[in-house]
């Protein structure tokens, strides 16, 4: 029987945020996916801590019912939040990974599962296509070891933002015998490159650290509080009248300008601004 190995096409040859990014969005690394992850006991074991994890930090949490899974991948953890009772959406910014986890959905279907997943949205986990407070719950998983810190801080500003209560997330950090034995491998040129994998010290001082940066930007801005003006109506429709008529007549220069241009060209559709 075939087992999981270091040649399997969804296996990254390289690290890096942007590269990842990428390296997924194939049919070829969606369809092995699960294979690779999940095939051997070992790894089905980890899977089940993982789960586990997942299960005691909604235990912990409440008023739980809608969640985002992101990335969702093939859908590891969709089906079996869905099973649980909590209404589902996944998303992934890997159109393939959707496809493969929407066509395994189709199958649990067929044989019977109950379905609460309420559909899959492809997206970029720093520009969520969701509106604010949308879901109870952002639920995040192997995914933040593979981003960059300011990538991270956006994407953590997007899961506050969409989710009304709750960020469950996973750091996969440096204090597990696994990750000691494939460092030090790595580092005599022993198997895989070293791993990136942070410590307490660490992440406390990438928290700090943004927590200062939004400290000082809204200091900042409670010192402009006091140069706030409120104007009355009749104040401000002067200003705007006095602004469209400008805006007017350099409308009105623009088009002069294009008809008497020589290589000036009409494209329909295309309406020319003050600005262009």
């Amino acid at each position: 029987m075939k087992r999981p190995g270091k040649s399997d096409p969804s296996r990254p040859r390289e690290d890096g945020y942007d590269y990842k990014r990428e390296f997924y969005r194939s049919s070829t690394v969606a369809e092995d996916y699960d294979f690779h992850r999940f095939s051997s006991p070992e790894r089905q074991k980890r899977n089940r801590r993982k789960w586990a994890a997942i299960c005691k930090a909604l235990r912990e949490a409440t008023g739980v019912r809608t969640i985002l899974d992101l990335p969702c991948g093939t859908g590891r953890f969709t089906g079996a939040l869905a099973r649980e009772g909590f209404e589902i959406v996944g998303s992934d910014i890997s159109h393939e990974m959707l496809h493969k986890a929407a066509s395994l959905e189709k199958e649990n279907k067929a044989a019977g599962q109950p379905k609460a997943i309420r559909g899959y949205v492809q997206a970029n986990a720093e520009h969520l296509p969701l509106r604010n407070d949308s879901l109870d719950c952002v639920v995040s998983i192997r995914f933040m070891m593979h981003v960059d810190p300011i990538s991270r801080v956006r994407m953590l500003r997007e899961f506050h933002r969409v989710s009304r209560r709750w960020v469950i997330i996973d750091y996969r950090h440096c204090y597990s015998f696994r990750y000691v034995l494939t460092h030090t491998f790595g580092r005599l040129g022993i198997g895989r490159p070293p791993l990136s994998r942070v410590s307490r010290k660490e992440l406390d001082k990438e928290f700090a650290d943004n927590l200062k940066k939004l400290e000082t930007k809204v200091a900042d801005e409670s010192a402009l509080a006091k140069w706030t003006y409120l104007l009355p109506n009749w104040t401000m429709e002067s200003l705007l009248k006095k602004r469209s008529e400008l805006l007017e007549s350099k409308k009105e220069e623009t088009s002069e300008d294009k008809a008497n241009s020589p290589g000036a060209l009409e494209i329909p559709g295309i309406v020319p601004t003050p600005d262009q």
